[in-house]
This record gives C-alpha cells, structure tokens and sequence, in this order.
C-alpha cells in the first residue's frame, strides 16, 4: 500500500496540518477547517487528512510544500471523499496498483 499507516508521530502529523493551513487560501475548500493527517503517501506527498465540520470528511491533498499561500484556490490539489467506502474504491485501490505497478510488484491474475 502506497500510503503509511495512522502511525504518524504527533509532532509529524501536527507538521502536516500547519502546512495544509499555511498552503490553502481563501477560497480553497477546506480553508479555514480543521484538519487531522493520519496517513500520508511513501512515494509522492499526498497526505491523508480528516476534516473536522465538512460534508466530506475525508480529503487526499497533494502538499507541494511550497512555505506560503497557493495563488490558485484549487491549489493544494485537493480530493474529497464522502467516506471510507468511497475513499477505498477511487483513491486507495487505484493509487495501490500504480504504486505496486511503478514497484514492479505487481501481478495481474487477468
């Protein structure tokens, strides 16, 4: 599985939400929510957030770590999700077989 598992130490995943707040702007959808990271990707800076008071509570948000404010409102690239059933079927599943493709671990049973 691409992403590492809620075993995020505090200080790191308290690192992950100041920089969701520092990178998003008005406008953005989910400026000025809480954010909680509890997963974030090996391969790539997608980080798995919970989002505290929103319709979608779970969000994959691409960090590019850029220190300040994104001038675009759709920057950080930013996937919501309804729940963990939606969440599994179009962003976990897929992003597993690209990594385990680009791994060279993949096998397909077809």
């Amino acid at each position: 599985m691409p992403f590492k598992d809620s075993g995020l130490e505090r200080s790191r995943a308290t690192g992950l939400a100041v920089e969701l707040q520092t990178e998003v702007s008005l406008g953005h959808s989910l400026y000025g929510t809480r954010a909680t990271a509890f997963a974030h990707r090996k391969d790539c800076d997608d980080v798995l957030f919970e989002i505290a008071l929103h319709d979608k509570p779970l969000a994959v948000v691409h960090l590019p770590w850029n220190r300040g404010k994104e001038l675009d409102t759709w920057l950080p690239r930013t996937k919501l999700f309804t729940n963990w059933e939606e969440l599994v079927r179009e962003a976990m599943l897929p992003d597993h077989e690209d990594y385990a493709r680009a791994d060279g671990t993949y096998s397909s049973h077809e």
